[in-house]
């Protein structure tokens, strides 16, 4: 008789995921919380790209040596638009298909996820500084246990 031994894996978040609400571009909002958290957030050559959905989100890091963080922005959403080729006499031939990073977040237009220690009065501090920027409706933090696709924010 033998026994069959499973085992399960989950991977350890040790960051700070923060939602920010906004209608800003992405670049656009890294300008803003560059200026306002005095960052230096740049675009990647690379974006967060998905083949199997067929989609990318815009993906902007910096690594600060002095507080040994790493910020990463994401976008959540990405907007593909289609023409469709179709018979009937319609105005619009154009459809668009919204794909979400998180979907549960579906609200959500921004992440930023700051890998390395931060303690709570410079979270605090983060928040409150984010929140005054311009343009931004609201920002807040993101339990990540909380999510069921909590995968795709690990880079």
């Amino acid at each position: 008789m033998s026994k069959t031994l499973q085992l399960d894996f989950e991977y350890e978040h040790d960051y700070t995921l923060i939602g920010i609400h906004s209608s800003l571009e992405d670049f656009r909002m890294a300008f803003f919380l560059n200026k306002s958290l005095g960052l230096k957030l740049k675009r990647c050559k690379e974006d967060l790209d998905f083949e199997i959905n067929n989609c990318s989100f815009s993906f902007f890091d910096y690594k600060d040596v002095n507080s040994m963080t790493y910020w990463s922005l994401i976008t959540n959403k990405y907007v593909k638009t289609e023409e469709i080729q179709n018979n009937d006499s319609n105005l619009f031939n154009d459809e668009s298909k919204t794909t979400y990073l998180i979907s549960e977040k579906k609200q959500v237009d921004f992440f930023i996820k700051i890998s390395g220690q931060i303690n709570q009065t410079e979270l605090h501090d983060i928040l409150l500084k984010i929140n005054n920027t311009k343009k931004i409706i609201t920002s807040y933090t993101i339990n990540p246990y909380e999510l069921k696709s909590k995968d795709y924010l690990i880079f």
